[in-house]
């Protein structure tokens, strides 16, 4: 693979962890409800797993020289950002399957980049264990609302 395409795919990867729906939710000011905090503590949570990864990846592409893009975050957050926050978990649990998709992809597009591959599937792997949690988050508000 030619350092030009694995500087787009690692760019797509740093962008999908960058412009993630709990790196936006950083920046919203959702409804919480009395015994919810864990909810926004959960987005925390995963937004700094997911800076921690991106510096790894920042890292990997300043040291090609290839520049750093990261993008914009979806036009579709921005209806989001005054809801509930279950309304919320349903909905990260919705992009968290569509992130790990776009993850899945570019670690088999990084076939022929050992290193930016074993990167990429650590991310998918972090993204599968962060769809775990707001599984959990999302089965403790259907017992709430019970």
């Amino acid at each position: 693979m030619n350092q030009d395409s694995s500087t787009l795919l690692l760019n797509r990867l740093l962008a999908n962890l960058s412009r993630s729906f709990p790196q936006y939710l950083q920046f919203s000011r959702p409804h919480i409800p009395n015994g919810r905090n864990n909810c926004a503590d959960t987005f925390a949570e995963i937004a700094a797993d997911q800076n921690v990864l991106a510096d790894r990846v920042s890292q990997m592409l300043i040291d090609t020289h290839a520049p750093i893009r990261t993008g914009e975050f979806p036009m579709g957050f921005t209806d989001k950002h005054d809801l509930g926050i279950d309304y919320l978990v349903q909905a990260a649990l919705a992009y968290q399957q569509q992130d790990i998709e776009a993850i899945s992809q570019l670690v088999e597009q990084l076939q022929t980049a050992p290193a930016a591959k074993s990167l990429a599937e650590e991310v998918l792997g972090l993204a599968k264990g962060h769809l775990d949690l707001l599984r959990e988050l999302a089965s403790a508000d259907l017992a709430v609302g019970s």
